[in-house]
């Protein structure tokens, strides 16, 4: 008998000191894809097209033809919080970074919006290659939201066409 209550205190003093669960957290892109800038025509230089938190589309550099002047849907990340004492006593870190770069092309700087549903631990992130922030505890049942923007670069003389870049958002208590 004593054996097991040991046995079973060493796996309760295990379980707290793993903190709390990433299933208490999760987060969502709305698109699930970064935007697409719709077909371009490759020029002699490398171009960077900045997509802005309102989806406004703008060449910031090189000589590339964006043929579409039309705004693209910039993604909304949502966290959501579930309901473990974590979600009110933990803040929230996110890391955003760009993956799946190609010959043709890949993210090179990501912005973020307006914060919605919570607040920074200290200030909103800087404009970056990838980004790393904390939000302050959201509260059980709770979810905060943000739209994101990007900067891609695109490679000279490269494939015209339309291109797609992916990019993470993991987010876990801190």
């Amino acid at each position: 008998m004593t054996r097991i209550l040991i046995a079973a205190a060493a796996l309760l003093l295990g379980l707290l000191a793993a903190g709390p669960t990433s299933a208490q957290i999760s987060v969502t892109r709305t698109p699930a894809t970064s935007p697409v800038i719709g077909r371009v025509v490759r020029g002699s230089a490398a171009t960077t097209f900045s997509v802005s938190t309102a989806g406004v589309v703008t060449r910031t550099s090189g000589n590339a033809i964006r043929l579409s002047t039309t705004s693209v849907t910039p993604p909304t990340v949502t966290i959501s919080c579930g309901t473990g004492s974590a979600c009110n006593n933990n803040d929230v870190r996110v890391t955003i970074t760009a993956t799946g770069a190609s010959d043709d092309g890949s993210i090179s700087r990501f912005r973020v919006g307006s914060l919605t549903g919570a607040t920074y631990r200290t200030l909103a992130p800087a404009e970056g290659a990838s980004l790393v922030f904390d939000l302050r505890p959201l509260g059980m049942n709770r979810s905060a939201s943000f739209v994101l923007g990007m900067d891609v670069l695109l490679a000279a003389a490269s494939d015209s066409g339309t291109d797609t870049f992916t990019y993470t958002v993991t987010v876990a208590f801190r």
